[in-house]
């Protein structure tokens, strides 16, 4: 070859080379101004929402989430469950930046044991509870302690008060990440898909309580014979993490509701005045939402205690024509659910010596919904007691109906007046005879209501005349046949359970609470918050019962096949080559 051609060979490379270069220098460049991810799963499984990558692309403070789900002895389910986190929150952290970091914590290995307990009472007291994995080696089996939580820390340092001295506000609160269904062990592979599921949620809503200085206000109506303080208690201090919780009387005063987000009704005795029912309808033609907990029947455990038979009536409150109106109607009726929970009776034991014994009691049916809504998606069993029915009317077009809440297949009404006794509690039920499934038992109405009292001009309430607003806002409505969803009950002592707990089977039902936050989260406007529950996956769980049949013929195949695949790979290229070199 010639020098000049050697030469120009030379230049070439290096000319290819320096542009080669010159390209990865630019597209890292722009890469920093264009960031940019893919996710190329079916499900979007790595994607975060719009408003997750918003809200976290613009935080005030900074968060450290502390999780301690942690260590080499992890069940594999727990393992994929700490793998995921792990990775959603790398990805929190790289639309977060700076102001967001976490780390991983194993609780349970430390060799002080007076530290070790000490971590186990702060996540206690954070209302973090371990569960137990029967982990098996051999013919010995043995319990693993696990915390499937987290504590998200939100730090907002800044200048306040008069004279403009530094703050420094921190808050925490516990995660429990686990969404575990009863009916399944805690480390079952639904539990842990339930689980991955939510993840975003439940730490974005961490962080936005958190945040919050400036809470919405809502307010529990009273002046009709209501739930008292003591009875709501637990879901009053629940709501207080997002709200400003107030309580009072309207006493027919029109605008006096206005400033509050939602307003909630919860178990009224009493009928409601002319003039308090139009200061709701026109708080809610100006866009307010009310979150209706209503009885239509006077069913109840405390009549029976005092005699062996209750006449069970309905239950007048006067609201009839006004959620006529809205689109709904109220039944007096109480729904009868084999899917139900228990009471006690004392019965004669050994001796004759008197003992509690538990028998299903199908007034108090158990609900698990399966409706795919920001309220009730991933919801937990929920507790109810004497719920009626809910018939949706009206063809009003602007108005949307959403059923949230409905009985098991296995249900049937008994319609007010009847009698209410412990008679047949002993007897088996037949099924056959629960022939009404699906009742509901909560519905949603969103659009553009029309006002009870369009036809009107005005009203005259206490001397002061209004003038009748017709024309609405869109407002949100949620109308509950059970005013005892969101009442917690009273220790003989006094002290309140928590709410959905049931004394007779010491078990909690957390689905009363979580629909009840989430339903007046949705009133108040925080549905962009709440929409990051419908996100879903794909669940692919192993059939275990198939894997076990098939085993030996998946091992057979795993082995022959790739043998075959390179035995016939060197026979094709002996007989390509021959073919070549015999016709040279």
């Amino acid at each position: 070859m010639e020098p000049n051609a050697k030469e120009t060979n030379k230049f070439r490379s290096l000319k290819t080379l320096l542009i080669a270069v010159a390209v990865i220098v630019v597209v890292n460049v722009i890469s920093n101004f264009a960031f940019k991810r893919i996710d190329m799963t079916a499900d979007r499984h790595f994607s975060l929402t719009d408003f997750t990558r918003e809200y976290l692309a613009f935080l005030k403070g900074s968060v450290m989430v502390r999780v301690y789900l942690d260590g080499d002895e992890l069940p594999v389910s727990f393992g994929r469950m700490k793998d995921e986190i792990r990775s959603k929150l790398e990805e929190f952290k790289v639309y977060g930046g700076d102001k967001l970091d976490y780390t991983f914590i194993n609780p349970t290995k430390n060799d002080n044991k007076d530290a070790r307990y000490g971590i186990y009472k702060q996540l206690f007291d954070l209302g973090l509870r371990p569960v137990e994995i029967d982990s098996h080696s051999g013919e010995q089996t043995t319990k693993t302690m696990i915390f499937p939580c987290a504590v998200v820390c939100y730090t907002l340092e800044g200048k306040t008060g008069p004279d403009n001295h530094d703050t420094t506000l921190v808050r925490e609160i516990g995660l429990n990440l686990l969404k575990a269904d009863p009916r399944l062990d805690p480390g079952d592979e639904q539990n842990i898909f339930n689980s991955i599921e939510t993840l975003e949620y439940e730490i974005i809503n961490a962080i936005f309580r958190l945040s919050q200085i400036e809470k919405p206000r809502i307010a529990f109506i009273d002046g009709h014979g209501e739930a008292s303080d003591e009875q709501l208690v637990d879901i009053s201090t629940a709501l207080s993490d997002y709200y400003d919780v107030r309580r009072g009387n309207i006493n027919g005063r029109v605008g006096v509701l206005d400033g509050f987000s939602a307003i909630i009704i919860a178990k009224p005795t009493k009928p409601f005045s002319e003039d308090d029912k139009f200061a709701i309808d026109q708080y809610v033609m100006q866009g307010g939402s009310v979150l209706w907990l209503l009885d239509a029947t006077t069913a109840s455990m405390d009549s029976l205690a005092k005699r062996e038979v209750s006449a069970v009536l309905p239950l007048e409150l006067n609201l009839e024509d006004m959620l006529f109106t809205y689109g709904v109607r109220l039944n007096y009726n109480v729904v009868r659910d084999l899917q139900c929970s228990q009471i006690g009776l004392a019965v004669s034991g050994a001796g004759g010596q008197p003992q509690i014994k538990l028998f299903p009691w199908d007034y108090y049916p158990v609900i698990l919904s399966h409706v795919k809504n920001p309220i009730t998606k991933h919801l937990n069993y929920l507790l109810c007691q004497f719920a009626g029915t809910i018939d949706t009317v009206g063809t009003n077009v602007p108005i949307s109906k959403t059923v949230l809440l409905q009985s098991s297949k296995y249900s049937k009404v008994i319609n007010a007046p009847f009698s209410l006794s412990f008679e047949s509690i002993s007897q088996r039920p037949d099924q056959n005879d629960y022939t009404k499934p699906y009742n509901n038992v909560a519905v949603l109405l969103e659009g553009n209501f029309e006002s009870l009292y369009k036809e009107r001009r005005g009203r005259n309430v206490n001397g002061t005349y209004y003038e009748t607003k017709t024309s609405t806002q869109p407002s949100k409505q949620i109308v509950v046949s059970d005013g005892d969803v969101a009442i917690n009950d009273i220790s003989p002592k006094g002290e309140p359970y928590p709410l959905g707990f049931d004394r007779n089977t010491q078990n909690t039902f957390k689905g009363n609470k979580e629909f009840i936050i989430n339903a007046v989260n949705y009133l108040t406007g925080n549905g962009d918050l709440l929409t990051i529950r419908l996100k879903e996956m794909k669940v692919r769980i192993l059939d275990k019962q198939r894997a076990q049949q098939e085993r030996s013929f998946w091992a057979v195949v795993n082995v022959v096949v790739p043998l075959l695949i390179i035995a016939a790979a060197g026979v094709a290229i002996y007989f390509v080559r021959k073919r070549k070199y015999t016709k040279k």
